[in-house]
């Protein structure tokens, strides 16, 4: 557990809301907006799943860590495409999900604050989905580190997050403000946990990757995510 209280809160959230993760990716119970909203919501969805997948034909990378793999909404997606996959989280309930969701061999799966973590290899790509949104700003310099010295020479990073949108969280959720780097998240039960939540805009994100020695070329659905990839230049 981490000794930070706010990144301990945070993990004790995403272990408690393992079995209803899902539901705000598939638009269920409280995030459930309407028929208008989910459509608008479910193009979003297609449009970075067809991005990530044409990622992946296109570099056909072998090895890849997946930062924070969660229930396994997108390590599905990697693991029949590539040789081994390094899927590592916090919460041992939400690899639990995934480890019975994927359910393929070449998945290895890792449980470790990714905070203190170190990769024990390289890999040809680091993927990281709704991820970075939860690192605090002080540390995002650190995690893009980690990222570097796991990356092989002409590797890659890509990443999907949030873009601020207050219909994409629950409806009982307080609306979420862009600059603040916390948030206030709700369960099922009613139970209240404070969250990392840095909302990251495309241009400054490139640009702020840029001074850390990556060329990033992240760019926003027209309404709920960004997403795109990050390769590393001549510094590393």
């Amino acid at each position: 557990m981490s000794s930070d209280p706010l990144l301990a809160e945070q993990i004790a959230y995403y272990r408690d809301r393992a079995g209803e993760y899902d539901q705000w990716w598939f638009r269920e119970g409280r995030y459930d907006r309407g028929p208008e909203l989910n459509a608008l919501w479910f193009d979003d969805v297609r449009e970075v799943e067809t991005a990530f997948a044409a990622f992946l034909e296109a570099h056909a990378p072998a090895t890849v860590l997946e930062l924070a793999c969660g229930t396994g909404l997108y390590t599905r997606h990697i693991a029949p495409k590539v040789s081994q996959l390094t899927a590592v989280d916090a919460s041992p309930e939400v690899i639990a999900i995934n480890r019975a969701r994927v359910g393929r061999a070449n998945v290895d799966y890792v449980e470790a604050d990714l905070f203190t973590w170190t990769p024990p290899a390289r890999y040809d790509l680091v993927f990281m989905s709704f991820w970075l949104s939860h690192v605090p700003d002080a540390r995002f310099d650190a995690l893009w580190a980690m990222v570097r010295d796991a990356l092989r020479p002409g590797g890659h990073a890509y990443l999907i997050d949030s873009a601020h949108d207050p219909t994409s969280t629950a409806r009982d959720h307080p609306w979420p403000d862009a600059t603040a780097g916390v948030v206030t998240r709700r369960l099922n039960d009613g139970r209240t946990f404070r969250v990392v939540k840095v909302f990251h805009e495309p241009a400054a994100l490139n640009a702020r990757l840029a001074g850390l020695g990556f060329d990033a070329a992240i760019a926003r659905t027209p309404r709920y995510f960004i997403h795109g990839a990050a390769r590393t230049t001549a510094r590393q």
